[in-house]
């Protein structure tokens, strides 16, 4: 469910940006960017869903490989395909979105070996309640693109966590809906 969240560490991924002068802002692209989450069901099937609302910003200094981050997800744009599912987890059984209108990911380590991003380390707060949270580089790239007659530069890469949402405080219907929120994150970040 904090995939939301998760959404936006897709935009971190600038920290394998090329060779370049002090920290630079990028902004999350919300139209090529999906946070999508799984919860297992009963342990026969996953019910899947994403959130469609996010916005976040990186700040990232390319030689000395370091960054920050923040990226928020609305909490009410969950959506599942299932309009009675979204409205439980809208609820406050779980997301309880009226109390708690954000899910916010907050990040100032990004982890690179050998030249390369490997995982986000920081802090989700979900539900009211705040953990760390390490999100998972599978790929990562950073490039010039054209977009018309406009060059810009664009980091994109897909990633990937896992959160107990017992440790954020939602714990109806365990065991049968899984405790581990597995998020898979795509997307790209422009400058």
């Amino acid at each position: 469910m904090a995939r939301g969240l998760v959404l936006g560490l897709v935009v971190a991924f600038t920290l394998a940006v090329s060779p370049r002068a002090a920290a630079e802002e990028y902004s999350l692209d919300t139209y090529h960017t999906s946070v999508h989450f799984a919860v297992s069901h009963n342990d026969i099937s996953y019910v899947r869903g994403r959130f469609a609302k996010l916005r976040g910003s990186v700040q990232y200094d390319a030689q000395a490989r370091t960054g920050a981050m923040v990226i928020s997800v609305q909490t009410n744009s969950i959506d599942t395909g299932n309009t009675a599912v979204d409205n439980v987890l809208r609820s406050e059984q779980f997301l309880d979105a009226d109390r708690y209108p954000e899910v916010h990911f907050a990040s100032d380590r990004f982890v690179v070996e050998d030249g390369k991003l490997i995982a986000i380390e920081g802090k989700l707060t979900l539900h009211g309640v705040q953990r760390p949270l390490r999100i998972e580089a599978r790929r990562f790239i950073c490039r010039e693109v054209p977009l018309g007659l406009l060059r810009r530069f664009v980091c994109g890469g897909d990633f990937r966590a896992v959160l107990k949402r017992s440790e954020f405080g939602m714990t109806r219907f365990l065991p049968e809906v899984g405790d581990e929120v597995e998020l898979e994150i795509s997307g790209e970040a422009v400058q």
